[in-house]
């Protein structure tokens, strides 16, 4: 059953802007996401179509932004429209914890339907995201069985006023250059810096590879967990509006997640609706809330609204832009005395070690140092390891003391290259 649920201030995002009627006549199903728009959008849709965006969502020019159906924006994204440059995005596509999208100084962005910008992605300029197509590579054509279209945007990825066309991918830490076009079937490798149109279709340069049926498998879930969430988030506001701030509670009620649950600080379970960051759902935090507060930045999202629950050890020091998060059905353990770098991304995901056994978990061992705009994924990471700046660890049991430099790729236990830009 949810639990009983604390009320706080009224819900509404950071939003500069009115209503343009040019925008709302052009897609019926779009929705501006203005003050009387937020964090339901539109405020009076039904549960089974409202876009939610969470509180900390910071929107300027709202009248300059569409917001399709089915949508969910996580806590403390950010999107900067221009009357000349508008920034539309599809239905059931989700825009997740401090991504920004920022159309100034370019003519707009478009981003298509269920299109994936994972924790910490940009897109900037003039940009498209997920809306033209071009026939597929044999390579994929052969291999893929279904493709319903969809696009995903890795951990720290970033499109520059590039066009990245549907069914395709950039993996974490990589980056689609100004004015290149990324075609269908094809996914950039992680931390490369794609420049050229020859090296976003041609794996024999090394930044790309064909996609996958299990890419395609993988979207479709994300997908179907995000518009989940929209559905669950809004039902829960409606509720209780204070509910969806600050250290509060996840809104349950899905497959992946059925129960709603409260953090927990040194062991008492709690909501604070009026604190600066979103700690969500079932987090089991060894500092007294007071300690966690004076350790801790700004716009840190911790939500295991999805995957649960998360154990977390004393913190030694998280600078702001932090996000955890999981996939359905798996958890994080992070133990004492972890540093956190700005922007750092510490996300849950089963590793397989051995097929058929149970999948290992993500764990970050003590006395780890995350750097800025680090990410860690399906990992395990020893005590006193040290992963620096911009540096990604991908399904991989990294030994206790190990130091990755700064702008370092470590994929399935190996050091798969640079972050080149």
């Amino acid at each position: 059953m949810r639990r009983a649920l604390l009320t706080g201030s009224a819900a509404t995002a950071v939003v500069v802007g009115t209503l343009t009627p040019a925008l709302a006549q052009t897609d019926e199903r779009r929705c501006s996401p203005t003050r009387e728009n937020v964090p339901v959008c539109s405020t009076d849709g039904s549960v089974a179509t409202a876009t939610f965006l969470d509180p900390t969502v910071t929107v300027t020019g709202a009248r300059h932004v569409g917001l399709g159906q089915r949508g969910y924006v996580g806590p403390f994204a950010e999107l900067h429209a221009t009357r000349h440059a508008p920034i539309s995005v599809g239905a059931s596509s989700n825009v997740q914890d401090n991504v920004l999208l920022d159309a100034r100084g370019g003519s707009g962005i478009r981003v298509g339907d269920r299109v994936i910008l994972a924790h910490g992605s940009s897109v900037r300029g003039s940009a498209s995201v997920g809306i033209e197509s071009s026939p597929l590579p044999p390579q994929v054509a052969g291999t893929v069985d279904t493709l319903e279209g969809s696009v995903f945007l890795s951990f720290g990825s970033e499109v520059d006023g590039a066009t990245v066309e549907i069914d395709s991918g950039v993996s974490a830490l990589a980056r689609v250059a100004p004015g290149v076009t990324l075609p269908s079937g094809f996914l950039v490798l992680p931390g490369k810096n794609v420049t050229t149109d020859a090296e976003a279709s041609d794996p024999a340069l090394g930044k790309v590879r064909y996609l996958t049926q299990a890419d395609v498998a993988f979207n479709e879930a994300v997908i179907h967990v995000n518009e989940s969430l929209a559905r669950a988030y809004t039902e829960l506001y409606r509720e209780d509006p204070g509910a969806v701030h600050g250290v509060n509670l996840d809104p349950g009620h899905t497959e992946f997640n059925p129960d709603a649950d409260l953090p927990s600080f040194a062991g008492d379970e709690q909501a604070r609706p009026d604190s600066r960051n979103r700690v969500i759902g079932d987090v089991d935090l060894a500092d007294t809330y007071d300690r966690f507060t004076q350790r801790t930045g700004e716009r840190i999202a911790i939500r295991a609204d999805e995957g649960e629950p998360f154990v977390v050890g004393h913190v030694d020091e998280m600078d702001d832009d932090v996000v955890f998060h999981a996939l359905e059905h798996t958890d994080v353990h992070v133990g004492d005395d972890v540093r956190y770098g700005e922007g750092a991304i510490v996300h849950g995901g089963g590793r397989v070690v051995v097929e058929g056994q149970p999948e290992e978990q993500t764990v970050v061992g003590d006395r780890v140092r995350l750097g800025d705009g680090s990410v860690v994924f399906r990992s395990t990471i020893g005590d006193g390891a040290r992963i620096g700046d911009r540096s990604g660890v991908v399904g991989t049991d990294l030994p206790a003391g190990t130091v990755v430099p700064p702008d370092t790729i470590v994929l399935n236990g190996e050091v798969f290259g640079a972050v080149e830009w």
